[in-house]
């Protein structure tokens, strides 16, 4: 009887063990500094659209984002949950939506912005003054 016991007991050790590795542990990801994302953001970036340049500003306001291109009126943006260099907007004017992409070099500078919208992807690159 206590040989069956402890086969048992050893058995649902193992068993407990093995689940335990079966579950990766969930690593704590730093949560994201929102200032410094848009800091690293803001600036103006050039797209070109069927051969056209364009410059489309972002900038920063209470810690909200905005762009538009140069001469409308800002939009703001909404961040997409999860993915901080994400962004979306529905425009005001138009009721066109538009997701909106930053990327990071190989040197973690912000330096491109990758647009879609009417199911084409555009991308601009951030203008260094």
């Amino acid at each position: 009887m206590k040989k069956t016991i402890r086969t048992t007991a050893t058995a649902l050790l193992a068993l407990a063990c093995l689940a335990a590795l079966a579950v990766p542990a969930v690593a704590q990801d730093k949560p994201v500094d929102m200032k410094k994302v848009l800091a690293d953001i803001i600036g103006d970036y050039d797209f070109s659209i069927q051969g056209e340049s364009m410059v489309v500003q972002f900038t920063e306001s209470d810690g909200k984002l905005f762009g538009a291109p140069v001469g409308e009126a800002p939009e703001e943006l909404t961040v997409i949950e999860g993915k901080p260099l994400c962004f979306c907007v529905t425009v005001a004017a138009n009721g066109q939506y538009y997701e909106l992409q930053f990327v990071r070099n190989d040197k973690g500078v912000i330096d491109k912005c990758v647009m879609n919208a009417m199911g084409m992807t555009v991308e601009g690159m951030k203008i260094i003054k």
